[in-house]
This record gives C-alpha cells, structure tokens and sequence, in this order.
C-alpha cells in the first residue's frame, strides 16, 4: 500500500504513528495559540495604554482604556494558568504533553 507523504514535512514527523501525530499536532496548536495570544496581550495592552494617554481627560474613554487594559491582562493570565495547569499534571503523570513519547512496542 502507498503512503501519502508530506515532502514539506521533517522526515521526524513524517514517521509518525496516527496517535503520536495527533498528540504532536495538538501540542503545536497549543504553543501556536500561546504564541498569538501573548501577542495580542501585547498589542491589546498597548492600544489600551495609547487610548488612555489620547483620553484627555475625557471619563469614558479613560475608563474605556483601563477595561481594555485590564481585558489583556485577564487574557494573559488565561494563558499563564493553562501553562502551570499542563506542567502540574506533566509532573503528576510523568508525561511531557507537549512533545510525548510514545512507547515502541518492538
């Protein structure tokens, strides 16, 4: 039987099993989503901290600012928690989740 192959691939993530690939895709999507999500902390946060330096004293559009400002840091924390939540159960299974071992049965 034929194997459909990805040239583009590494020949590391080629060989896969359909288990490993999908633990080593679900992995990547979750650095993926911390990677973009700690960018928009960043540019939330700063249009936040630009919006209230431009309010002039205008009451709502301060307020406006420090909700925006204090959204990306509840975002962030988001991201924070969802990281110390895989490395406690990483260090209570043994298991590196975002780049798992599977065992070889041969």
């Amino acid at each position: 039987m034929n194997k459909i192959q990805n040239n583009f691939l590494p020949s590391s993530i080629q060989n896969l099993s359909p288990g490993e690939g999908l633990a080593f895709y679900i992995g990547q999507l979750w650095k993926t989503l911390s990677i973009v999500g700690g960018l928009a902390f960043i540019i939330y946060f700063l249009l936040g901290g630009l919006s209230w330096l431009t309010a002039g004293g205008d009451k709502a559009k301060v307020e406006s600012a420090q909700k925006q400002i204090t959204n990306a840091v509840i975002g962030l924390t988001i991201i924070l928690v969802s990281y110390a939540i895989i490395l406690f159960i990483q260090e209570a299974l043994e298991v590196n989740i975002l780049q798992p071992e599977f065992p070889n049965a041969l």
